[in-house]
C-alpha cells in the first residue's frame, strides 16, 4: 500500500509540474520546436561520445565512473543518427508551423 501512495503522488507532483510548465509556456510546449531542441541535443550527445568512445550507460552522462573504451561505439552513432533523423522531422513541422502563424 505504501509504494502505491509513493506512485500516486509521484504522479500527482508531475501533473502540477507538467500543467505549470504548459502555462508558463502558453500552450507552445507542445509545438514540434519543444521536441526539436530536445531530440538535437540527444543527438548531438550520442554521435559525439560514439566517436569518443564513451559509453553511455549509468544513467546522467559524465558524473558516474569513466567507461571510456578506447574504440568507436557503433550502436552508439545509429541511436544518434535516428535522433537526428526525427529531430529533422521536427524542425521542418516546428518551422512550417511557425511560417503558417504569421
Amino acid at each position: 500500500m505504501k509504494g502505491i501512495a509513493i506512485f500516486v503522488a509521484f504522479v500527482a507532483v508531475l501533473a502540477v509540474c507538467q500543467s505549470f510548465l504548459y502555462r508558463q509556456s502558453r500552450g507552445r510546449m507542445r509545438s514540434p520546436l519543444w521536441g526539436a531542441f530536445t531530440a538535437t541535443a540527444v543527438a548531438i550527445l550520442f554521435v559525439v561520445a560514439g566517436v569518443v568512445g564513451y559509453k553511455l550507460t549509468h544513467g546522467v552522462p559524465f558524473t558516474h565512473r569513466a567507461e571510456w573504451t578506447g574504440q568507436v561505439l557503433w550502436s552508439q552513432i545509429w541511436v544518434g543518427a535516428a535522433a537526428a533523423l526525427v529531430a529533422g522531422f521536427l524542425w521542418r513541422a516546428g518551422l512550417r508551423s511557425i511560417r503558417t502563424d504569421q
